[in-house]
């Protein structure tokens, strides 16, 4: 994970279809707030609006392509999804616990909330978890606060996730416990995911060691120039590489 710079103004379509949505749904939810606590009645989101083209095109941009949790480029092998941070529909507190509702509905179309992601961290390790390191502070609809919750996962767009997690090799390393809690839940130790960053992690340590012992006279400026783009943030897995260096 790599800190997010979103652009400060939502798109257009969060702005002009979202805010009348999420301004219904306040209004349902005040008029008739038990049957949506114990399940009587659940929230239609519109994938149209958080999902549209101009917001997924945003995200896109905004994270150089990349998930916003493993760092995988998705668009080469996937379409990659639109993942609600805090879950919009309902919410667990842990993987086996059952749905609770309602989620976070007043954030569906909220920008913040937003972010790109691959399928496999969306949907097959995050889905709807969203653990508090205290339950109690839960905002459990539009009237609570939700920043002052203890949320354990890191929220790339508005923190540092290198403050929470390193790399040792190819391996995320918790240097905090909300830093190993995010890599546990979220399945950035899974092995594909680990092949894979094993396998960059390689070809950059050949490419480095070309032009650190320069015993083939080659001409290395290509190859330092390389070398340094690994470390960008338009880079697969640059997190892993900056540790690397640094470590």
């Amino acid at each position: 994970m790599i800190r997010i710079h979103k652009p400060t103004k939502p798109p257009k379509r969060l702005i002009e279809k979202g805010k009348p949505k999420t301004r219904g749904m306040k209004s349902a939810y005040t008029r008739n707030h038990m049957a949506y606590n114990i399940g009587e009645r659940t929230f239609q989101f519109e994938s149209s609006i958080y999902g549209h083209k101009s917001v997924k095109g945003a995200l896109d941009t905004a994270q150089h392509g990349k998930c916003c949790f493993c760092e995988s480029k998705v668009k080469p092998t996937a379409h990659g999804d639109v993942e609600h941070f805090r879950p919009k529909g309902g919410y667990r507190q842990t993987a086996d616990q059952q749905l609770e509702r309602p989620g976070y509905y007043w954030l569906a179309y909220d920008w913040p909330n937003l972010y790109f992601s691959c399928q496999i961290c969306n949907q097959s390790y995050k889905k709807n978890l969203f653990p508090l390191l205290d339950p109690t502070t839960r905002a459990r609809n539009h009237h609570h606060d939700e920043a002052e919750e203890d949320a354990i996962f890191i929220d790339p767009g508005l923190e540092d996730p290198e403050t929470h997690i390193t790399f040792r090799a190819e391996f995320a390393f918790g240097k905090t416990n909300r830093g190993k809690e995010t890599i546990e839940f979220l399945g950035l130790n899974r092995p594909v995911l680990v092949g894979a960053r094993r396998e960059a992690l390689q070809q950059w340590q050949m490419l480095k060691y070309v032009l650190d012992s320069d015993s083939a006279g080659l001409e290395t400026e290509g190859i330092e120039e390389l070398v340094r783009s690994k470390l960008q943030p338009d880079a697969q897995y640059s997190a892993m590489f900056r540790a690397y260096l640094n470590g």
